[in-house]
């Protein structure tokens, strides 16, 4: 599955971080986006995509002097082993998932650039295919051209093979929290998101965006993807996942670890703390 990274925008935080690229803020020392990389490389994600735009030189500069040899003169390439393409404006995270992603024809996880957790990542995708498949016979077996084809219970059926539901057309981690600080709060029910609000104007602890996804390539002939044209810039979080939440098409899977979203007040400093304990496990 491809990993792609959104890595284009730009950061929230004061002070000495303003003029820094979000994905080269320093952690104990070190660019976020190593720690990123290597989280997905230790998960077995190692067909990894940036999505750049702001201060994307600076990123591929980093990136160039761990490979010499890199060409990072191009809109899209390759460097460091993992691939980059920079978008024509700022895009938006919906517009730069589309602009990623373009071309694809399996499902794909999606990581925001600013965030810092030890979520599993195969459980993740098990939770994901688990519930986004059914058994079924073989169309091709000798077995099922001789028999009604018919639903049978996976323990049953020798010739059973599975199936994606139609109505499913991705996944969001969600991470529960008292203390939201301009979060999307999300509503779930069985597995479910059922409501998605990005930022609202009033206090409540709950379920948030983790900022982790697996998206079927389906999700860009959704009304919101549709209605939006190939260079208009939106968030992902305020055209299609309210779309998704109601039309009961987003699953919400809970992580109970560690997270941190490093581009918010303190976060730097917290991600250190949660780097620790992440050693430690």
């Amino acid at each position: 599955m491809k990993a792609i990274i959104l890595a284009g925008g730009k950061t929230h935080l004061p002070g000495k971080y303003r003029k820094v690229a979000k994905s080269l803020i320093e952690i104990d020392g070190r660019p976020l986006l190593d720690y990123q990389i290597e989280f997905l490389r230790k998960n077995k994600f190692n067909d990894i995509k940036l999505s750049l735009y702001h201060k994307a030189d600076e990123i591929l500069k980093h990136l160039k002097k761990k490979d010499k040899k890199a060409d990072i003169s191009k809109k899209r390439g390759k460097v460091a082993g993992v691939e980059y393409i920079i978008g024509p404006k700022a895009l938006g995270t919906g517009g730069a998932i589309r602009n990623a992603a373009k071309g694809l024809k399996k499902d794909f996880l999606v990581m925001n650039g600013d965030v810092l957790c030890n979520l599993n990542l195969k459980k993740f995708v098990k939770f994901y295919k688990k519930n986004i498949s059914e058994p079924r016979i073989f169309p091709s077996s000798g077995f099922s051209k001789t028999y009604t084809p018919r639903i049978l219970p996976l323990k049953v059926s020798p010739l059973r093979k599975r199936v994606s539901h139609e109505d499913i057309l991705g996944a969001m981690a969600v991470y529960y929290t008292q203390n939201p600080v301009d979060m999307g709060l999300v509503k779930t029910k069985n597995n479910r998101v059922t409501e998605f609000i990005e930022k609202p104007d009033y206090q409540y602890s709950g379920y948030i965006n983790a900022g982790f996804y697996i998206l079927s390539p389906k999700v860009f002939e959704t009304k919101g993807y549709k209605s939006k044209k190939l260079t208009d810039s939106f968030a992902v979080e305020e055209v299609v996942f309210p779309e998704l939440a109601e039309e009961n098409q987003l699953l919400a899977y809970v992580h109970r670890g560690l997270w941190v979203d490093v581009d918010t007040e303190g976060g730097p400093e917290k991600a250190k703390e949660i780097l620790e304990k992440i050693k430690e496990e």
